[in-house]
C-alpha cells in the first residue's frame, strides 16, 4: 500500500483517540465509564479468537505484556484525569511515548527514522511537551501519573509493534487476545464494584450509550494503529497518533471549556508540522 492512505488512517484514529479520552475526562464516574468501554472490547475480542486462527506460540508472552501494560495503562489514566486539565494531562502522557518509542525501536528494531521524519518527530515531541507547560514548569498533582500513562503508552505500543510483526499476518488475531486480557480484569472489576450486570447498566440511557460508543470508537481506533503498524515504522506511527493532542486541545477549547492562548497554537503549529514531515520522510 501507499504510505498516504496509511498516514490519514493514523491521523483519523489520533482524533477518535483524543474523542473518548475526552469523553472519559468529562465523565462523573470515570471507573465506571472504563469499565463500561471495555465491554466492546471483550465483545470484539471474543469475535475475534472465533473467527481468526490462533496466534504462533512465539508471540504468546507478548500477548500477556501488551493486557498487562493495557491496564496499567487504564490505571493511570484514571489517576491522572482526577485532576488537571484535559488539554494539559493528554499532551503529556502522549508526548512522552514517542522518544520512549523511537528510543526503543532503534535499540530493539534498529528503526532508523530518515532525517526529515527524525526532524517531524522532534517537532511534535517538542509541541506536545509545549503544551504540557504552564509557565516554565510541569505544574498539577496528576503530572506524575500522566508521565507514568505515558510509560505504558510506549509499552504496549513496542510490544504490539513486535507482536505484529511476528504473528505470520495474523496481526488481528494477536490483537484479539491481548483485548481479552486487558479487558477481562476491567469488566471484572466494575461488574464487583457494581454487584454484577444489572449494576453495571443502572445509569441514565444516555450515559450508557456514551459509554458504550466511546468503548467502540476506541477498539477501532486502535485497529487501524494495529494496521498501520504492519506497513510503517514503530517510532513514525507512533509520532502521527500524537497529533491526537491538536485534537485534545481543540476538544477541551470546544467542549471542556478550557484556554486556547497563543502558546497553545505555536505548540499545536509544532505538531501539524511535524506529521506533515513526518509524511514526506517515511
Amino acid at each position: 500500500m501507499t504510505t498516504t492512505p496509511i498516514v490519514l488512517l493514523v491521523l483519523l484514529s489520533a482524533l477518535m483517540h483524543a474523542t473518548w479520552n475526552a469523553f472519559l475526562h468529562a465523565s462523573p464516574d470515570r471507573v465506571w465509564q472504563i469499565g463500561l468501554m471495555a465491554v466492546p472490547q471483550f465483545l470484539a475480542a471474543v469475535i475475534g479468537i472465533v473467527l481468526l486462527p490462533l496466534p504462533p506460540v512465539q508471540v504468546w508472552p507478548l500477548i500477556l505484556l501488551s493486557a498487562c501494560a493495557q491496564v496499567g495503562y487504564t490505571v493511570a489514566l484514571i489517576r491522572a484525569y482526577r485532576v488537571g486539565e484535559f488539554g494539559q494531562i493528554y499532551p503529556i502522557a502522549r508526548g512522552i511515548s514517542p522518544l520512549l518509542i523511537s528510543g526503543a525501536a532503534l535499540l530493539l528494531a534498529g528503526e532508523w527514522p530518515s532525517g526529515i521524519a527524525a526532524l517531524g518527530i522532534a517537532c511534535i515531541c517538542g509541541g506536545i511537551l509545549t503544551l504540557a507547560l504552564r509557565g516554565r514548569r510541569f505544574s498539577g498533582d496528576s503530572v506524575p501519573a500522566a508521565l507514568l500513562t505515558g510509560v505504558f503508552i510506549a509499552a504496549y505500543t513496542v510490544v504490539d509493534g513486535f507482536g505484529v510483526r511476528m504473528s505470520n499476518g495474523n496481526g488481528f488475531g494477536y490483537i484479539a487476545w491481548a483485548y481479552l486480557f486487558a479487558s477481562v480484569p476491567l469488566v471484572g472489576g466494575v461488574w464487583k464494584l457494581r454487584g454484577g450486570w444489572r449494576g453495571m447498566f443502572l445509569a441514565p440511557r444516555r450515559r450508557v450509550i456514551e459509554a458504550l460508543g466511546a468503548g467502540v470508537v476506541a477498539q477501532c481506533a486502535y485497529g487501524m494503529v494495529v494496521f498501520a503498524l504492519q506497513f510503517l515504522p514503530m517510532g513514525v506511527v507512533s509520532a502521527l497518533r500524537e497529533s491526537s493532542a491538536i485534537f485534545a486541545v481543540l476538544l477541551g477549547w470546544l467542549f471542556l471549556r478550557e484556554k486556547l492562548n497563543a502558546r497553545r497554537l505555536v505548540a499545536c503549529s509544532l505538531v501539524v508540522g511535524g506529521a506533515v514531515l513526518i509524511k514526506l520522510g517515511a
